[in-house]
């Protein structure tokens, strides 16, 4: 059994019945166990399609061309932008305010252009959104 993320994966070896005594009475002892464990499941306020419009929209705005967007979940970062142009979103997003998740979008989209975190770049993303520093602290504590 693991803590995944909006609950528990179990497994059981194939000789045994999901629905038999022995693998329901493991199940309720493990979860009494873990449920400290257990994080609750952010509400969805965005959905993919908005974040894939917003995108569309800034990379308009900042003059740049993407090849896809993709959601994943992922442990450590927001976002990831490839040197190919694609762009990957976490699953997450779509459960933070927009204006967090649109920062993490200028972000990605600025490197496209430059693929590092060099003071250019924070001058580049500074100039599409002048608030960019309060809300990549905000994003912060999402984490």
């Amino acid at each position: 059994m693991r803590v995944v993320r909006g609950g528990v994966e179990v497994y059981i070896p194939r000789w045994l019945k999901p629905d038999s005594a022995e693998v329901q009475i493991f199940i309720q002892k493990a979860l009494v166990q873990l449920e400290s464990k257990i994080p609750p499941k952010r509400e969805e306020i965005t959905s993919r399609a908005t974040l894939r419009a917003l995108t569309t929209r800034w990379a308009k705005k900042m003059g740049l061309r993407f090849k896809r967007v993709s959601f994943r979940d992922m442990r450590r970062k927001w976002g990831s932008c490839s040197y190919k142009g694609n762009i990957t979103l976490n699953s997450e997003l779509c459960s933070v305010p927009i204006e967090l998740a649109e920062y993490v979008i200028v972000h990605e989209l600025a490197h496209l252009k430059i693929l590092d975190h060099s003071p250019a770049f924070w001058q580049l993303v500074e100039q599409y959104l002048p608030d960019y520093a309060d809300r990549k602290e905000r994003l912060e504590a999402y984490s």
